[in-house]
């Protein structure tokens, strides 16, 4: 099952984060949660596998990723 772990309010800020987070070796899924014309301008939702869900969430605090949304 899949847990979302942040959110952020455009699509670059959600790929930057999913880029990151893959790097570390943890899978990513973004789901879109607004409609917006412009995609940028959505909101979307970070999502790992609740196993991992702690863990990403700790290394998006160790990075200071929290502060980009």
């Amino acid at each position: 099952m899949w847990m979302v772990i942040h959110m952020t309010k455009s699509l670059s800020a959600a790929e930057l984060l999913r880029d990151r987070l893959t790097a570390e070796g943890f899978l990513i899924r973004l789901r879109p949660v607004s409609h917006s014309a412009d995609a940028q301008e959505a909101y979307y939702e970070l999502l790992v596998p609740r196993a991992e869900a702690e863990e990403a969430r700790r290394v998006l605090f160790d990075q200071n990723l929290f502060e980009i949304s």
